[in-house]
């Protein structure tokens, strides 16, 4: 009897489904010949990845039902102020959030907004309750499938948010901070950053 397939991380569209079963078939060649010929997958975007601060230490304080309830209405309430700015919420993963953007100057000012709307919603709730988050962003080709993405900079803006950011820190990838300077966006030196056994160096959007 032929064993079920596990079931996958995410919906893929056939297009991209199809790619990969060709793909897995082919000789080295042909997947350069196939990969050249994708191009059509893949879309110029700007990622934004949060982190929330102390989740480790507020799950064992208060449990995880209370951190998922505060996170839930916080979210609600950065993901309406990225949406001003043409921001998408791709995902909701543990203590995070992955949003895209069309372009870079729309994710610094979409990231600024969420920002100002945790700081409100964090005014009507008891201090031990408040929540920081920190921001990776990134600039680059990425696959898009609705409810995830995929792409080089999008693991670089995860690793941004996730580890080297501080909390109510905004840090950008080497491209992402080419793409904003380019727009008139004023960034900050942000320091290193290892990622893919690399050295990188990230600069700093102001946030307040």
């Amino acid at each position: 009897m032929k064993a079920p397939k596990a079931p996958r991380p995410s919906a893929r569209p056939a297009q991209l489904e199809d790619l990969l079963e060709r793909r897995e078939a082919a000789s080295p060649a042909a997947r350069a010949r196939l990969d050249r010929d994708a191009h059509a997958l893949f879309a110029e975007r700007a990622v934004v990845f949060t982190d929330t601060s102390d989740f480790t230490h507020r799950v064992e304080r208060d449990g995880i039902l209370h951190f998922l309830m505060l996170f839930q209405s916080a979210g609600e309430a950065c993901e309406a102020a990225a949406a001003a700015h043409g921001g998408r919420c791709v995902k909701w993963e543990a203590d995070s959030l992955l949003l895209v953007f069309p372009d870079v100057a729309a994710a610094c000012a979409g990231v600024r907004a969420m920002q100002r709307a945790l700081r409100t919603w964090d005014e009507g709730q008891p201090k031990r309750d408040r929540l920081r988050f920190s921001y990776g962003i990134g600039w680059g080709e990425v696959i898009d499938l609705g409810g995830d993405l995929f792409g080089v900079e999008v693991n670089l803006a995860s690793k941004l948010g996730e580890d080297t950011a501080r909390p109510d820190e905004a840090l950008l990838t080497p491209q992402a901070a080419r793409a904003a300077r380019a727009a008139g966006v004023r960034l900050e030196p942000g320091g290193l950053f290892v990622a893919g056994a690399r050295r990188r160096r990230c600069l700093k959007l102001p946030i307040g």
